[in-house]
């Protein structure tokens, strides 16, 4: 009788291994520091230039912020915590204070934006899929004397 769920099982099992998977592509960022982050994204659509966020990222945790092959080499990112701070690299893009989807990157005030600086994320000439982790240019802040 226990062979008869067995073979089944067996052949179930060899259909999942023989079936090709896909490979998740695009660009997934992860929190590898202690806080949780708010972290924003701009990037080239098109021929323009796009901001979003907020994406919520606990301690540990990784997302997948833009699924599909990777369309640029360059990205840009911000990541705020409460008493942390966050290496930019004085490259601005619009951002709001709720979350947000933003074409263009110049007039924001104007726009009823505020403009909050980026680092730029180097993914390859290449790449098709790129993991950036916040934890190399996020830290606490230093305490106040």
């Amino acid at each position: 009788m226990k062979t008869n769920f067995i073979f089944p099982q067996l052949s179930l099992l060899a259909l999942l291994l023989s079936t090709p998977t896909a490979t998740l592509a695009g660009l997934e960022i992860c929190n590898d520091s202690a806080a949780t982050q708010s972290v924003a994204l701009g990037y080239r659509k098109g021929g323009d230039w796009v901001s979003e966020g907020w994406y919520i990222f606990e301690p540990g945790q990784c997302l997948t912020v833009l699924t599909g092959d990777l369309k640029n080499r360059y990205y840009y990112v911000t990541a705020t915590a409460d008493g942390w701070e966050f290496d930019h690299e004085d490259i601005a893009f619009c951002v709001a204070q709720e979350a947000f989807d933003i074409t263009g990157d110049t007039d924001c005030q104007a726009r009823g934006y505020v403009t909050n600086l980026f680092r730029k994320i180097d993914t390859g000439k290449t790449a098709k899929e790129f993991r950036y982790l916040l934890g190399a240019h996020t830290r606490p802040l230093a305490p106040r004397d």
